[in-house]
């Protein structure tokens, strides 16, 4: 805006412009979607431990090494629906996914992780499959990753005991070796980049860090 522009208002309060009424983008409307999600909360706590433990540099990263998209757009299956993606360069490395069921309304969560493949693992090593967790090797675009299926329900509830095969260190380092090397070779899309989920998930992010530091003091 002009420094000798000024806003203009309508002199009767009934008739001001709301958030439903004005010019929005479409990127911040599909956030505002996104965080009226019912597992929002859950699914922004799960997310930005992720980005802690795999993205170096994250605040400063984002936007030009990975970027994150909500709802974004595409071709789906009947009662499959995208929540959200996180892509390291030009790899999606992460994907929340919502299965919805017409019978009961109910809803179930997958979260999608591709990491770096184990090294000297053969292809059965690589196949592992429990009730709550499945991985396999698989290609993201054209990089060849190890791909994991996880159901969230299972990760928000304290009693599970979620078996991934590996430890927990283990896959937080081939998911960073992936996310490192990724965002190394090419500069990420930011065609949906959306920057009020990006902020919001490294609010979390740096929530969660500080907790973690006060804890350890007291």
């Amino acid at each position: 805006m002009a420094a000798t522009e000024r806003f203009t208002f309508p002199t009767e309060r009934a008739q001001r412009t709301t958030v439903l009424t004005g010019t929005v983008s479409g990127h911040r409307t599909r956030y505002w979607e996104l965080s009226d999600h019912i597992a929002y909360p859950d699914i922004r706590n799960i997310v930005a431990d992720y980005v802690n433990a795999t993205i170096s540099d994250p605040a400063n990263t984002v936007r030009h090494g990975w970027t994150v998209a909500a709802l974004p757009a595409g071709d789906s299956p009947a009662h499959e629906r995208r929540l959200l993606t996180l892509t390291c360069g030009g790899v999606d490395t992460l994907v929340v996914t919502e299965f919805s069921n017409d019978e009961d309304d109910s809803i179930e969560l997958e979260m999608t992780v591709n990491t770096d493949m184990a090294d000297g693992y053969s292809d059965e090593q690589l196949d592992f499959s429990t009730d709550l967790v499945s991985a396999a090797r698989a290609t993201a675009g054209t990089t060849d990753v190890w791909s994991w299926r996880i159901d969230i329900g299972a990760l928000l509830t304290d009693e599970a005991g979620i078996d991934f095969g590996i430890t927990d260190d283990e896959f937080d380092d081939l998911a960073y070796a992936l996310n490192s090397r990724s965002m190394t070779d090419r500069a990420p899309d930011t065609t949906d980049h959306n920057d009020d989920l990006a902020g919001d998930l490294l609010a979390e992010a740096y929530r969660q860090l500080r907790d973690a530091d006060d804890a350890t003091v007291a």
